[in-house]
């Protein structure tokens, strides 16, 4: 494997998504349409593993994680919001609509909130 790419994230996605297309083809017809798509699938896999041409195959993982990481990034925001949901309120900034955690005040109060990005001050009634 010397002088190869090797195998990394994406290659690793390829080889699961052959995986589940070949346990698709046993069950769900049309067989030879799902055998035909985890092949590829695979192939895209050893093609990238096997690649000499480096920098063109990390350009390729560079762009899946960008991808990867704003699809899990949205998810851990979801997760973060739902753990701190009795201890801090989420407000957008009027100006430029960057999300701001505050320790939650108590209710039927107006607070003055700084934003952290441009530096405006905003109130919001909690």
């Amino acid at each position: 494997m010397q002088g190869r790419y090797g195998y990394d994230e994406l290659c690793l996605l390829l080889s699961v998504m052959a995986v589940v297309f070949f346990a698709l083809s046993l069950f769900v017809p049309p067989h030879w349409l799902f055998y035909l798509i985890a092949f590829v699938f695979l192939a895209l896999s050893w093609f990238r593993s096997l690649s000499k041409n480096i920098a063109r195959r990390q350009k390729e993982r560079y762009s899946f994680l960008k991808i990867k990481n704003k699809i899990f990034g949205f998810f851990r925001r979801i997760k973060n919001r739902f753990r701190d949901r009795k201890t801090h309120k989420y407000y957008k900034c009027p100006h430029c609509k960057v999300t701001v955690r505050v320790k939650k005040p108590p209710k039927g109060r107006v607070i003055s909130i700084t934003c952290p990005k441009c530096a405006r001050p905003f109130d919001k009634k909690t």
